[in-house]
């Protein structure tokens, strides 16, 4: 076997590895849609296999039990407004940090690089203390600790990035008599789409599916929470929580195929450039 065939071979072994894995990965999305269409008894008898026929009736209990509009409101709300802040201050603080060559600037990036690998469960009585104390236990007293857990990430990768914009399109400008807010919304913020993106898929998919912190600070009112009054302690109702599950999946999901091109393509961007 030659070199070329012997290649050819590994990459159809690897094409089909990879498939293999795809579908792993996929079956638990299939598994909940499929038994959102049958009965608790269908679930029980058989949980693996298709439904027999199309049940509504678990959609119809989720939408009712859950108040779905309300809670989802919520959910959007927090995700659309955390998402705006942590893009908007983490871009400003990164493009000051990044065009700043003091120790101040350094030492503050690297303060926010050290909060990555904190885990939120060590911060998490402390932030619910402190969300008591500044009264911010609601819907929109959560956005802004979503800005302060969501900048670090978002800062790196914003940090990375615009250390690759050249300075003489800035400088530029300034010769023109742009002040730094105009330089930096006028050029370099558009130049930040692809990292943009990144960054919104990602911290969108944390928003959207967080459980822990609602839970410690406004404890109702948003999906998530909500789903959770099919797990009681001595019933569970697998039909409504697999029907509330596929519901609340739906946005989340179509927002990340609609900007999927951009998640490795930003990641390398950031992480790499500088």
């Amino acid at each position: 076997m030659n070199d070329a065939a012997r290649l050819a071979a590994k990459r159809r072994l690897l094409g089909v590895s990879m498939g293999l894995l795809a579908l792993v990965f996929f079956y638990p999305v299939v598994y909940v849609v499929f038994n959102a269409f049958k009965t608790d008894a269908q679930i029980t008898l058989d949980p693996m296999g298709p439904p027999t026929s199309l049940y509504l009736d678990n959609f119809v209990r989720a939408w009712t039990v859950m108040e779905f509009p309300r809670v989802f409101l919520n959910t959007l709300v927090v995700t659309v407004a955390g998402l705006s802040g942590i893009i908007l201050v983490s871009a400003m603080a990164a493009y000051a940090l990044a065009r700043s060559a003091t120790k101040a600037s350094w030492a503050l990036y690297a303060y926010f690089v050290l909060a990555l690998v904190v885990p939120f469960q060590v911060i998490m009585v402390p932030i619910a203390v402190l969300a008591s104390d500044l009264r911010l236990m609601s819907i929109p007293g959560i956005i802004p600790m979503y800005w302060g857990l969501g900048c670090p990430t978002a800062v790196f990768m914003f940090h990375g990035f615009v250390k690759g914009v050249p300075r003489e399109l800035e400088e530029s400008a300034a010769i023109d008599g742009a002040g730094r807010f105009y330089v930096f919304f006028a050029i370099v913020f558009p130049l930040m789409k692809t990292i943009v993106a990144t960054v919104a898929v990602i911290d969108a998919l944390w928003l959207w599916n967080d459980f822990l912190l609602p839970l410690i600070v406004v404890k109702e009112g948003t999906i998530q929470l909500a789903q959770m009054v099919f797990n009681g302690q001595f019933l569970k109702e697998y039909g409504p929580m697999t029907a509330s599950l596929t519901l609340s999946a739906l946005p989340i999901v179509a927002f990340y195929l609609a900007l999927q091109k951009y998640i490795i393509k930003g990641i390398a961007a950031g992480a790499v450039k500088g």
